[in-house]
């Protein structure tokens, strides 16, 4: 059996061998997540700050389809009514959202946010890739 071997580089300078079987990448897609590694940076029209956050409701939608994914988790970046506070056109914040893995048949979709049925965030036109991950840029 083949395996994938991989090595991690620590802040100690030490290497740990990673050895992952292919028995267990079988299957990842279905069984995986989707993740949108973002950034957002602050708009320029707001140069004495801005605050944002992400509503629970927030999904991923096919555009071939009316199929959704819902928002599983936002990793450094609040819920609403929480806030996270931009101070100064040109500050940004990264953060993670996970969601279920997309299905095979998706191959273009958007991630939308409604807030309190008013529009908040949304990137159109995300590419299906083959690992599930994407980074985005938000401003």
């Amino acid at each position: 059996m083949e395996e994938l071997q991989q090595l991690v580089q620590f802040d100690t300078e030490k290497y740990l061998n990673i050895e992952v079987s292919n028995d267990l990448l079988n299957g990842i897609e279905e069984e995986g997540f989707t993740y949108l590694h973002c950034t957002y940076y602050a708009s320029p029209k707001y140069v004495s700050g801005w605050w944002v956050n992400i509503n629970k409701t927030s999904y991923l939608k096919s555009t071939a389809s009316a199929d959704r994914l819902q928002l599983i988790n936002a990793i450094n970046f609040p819920y609403a009514p929480d806030r996270a506070y931009l101070k100064r056109k040109g500050d940004y914040l990264k953060f993670t959202l996970i969601f279920p893995a997309l299905p095979k048949e998706w191959k273009v979709f958007e991630f939308i946010e409604i807030c309190g049925g008013e529009s908040g965030l949304s990137i159109s036109n995300i590419n299906r890739n083959d690992t599930g991950v994407y980074k985005v840029r938000i401003s």
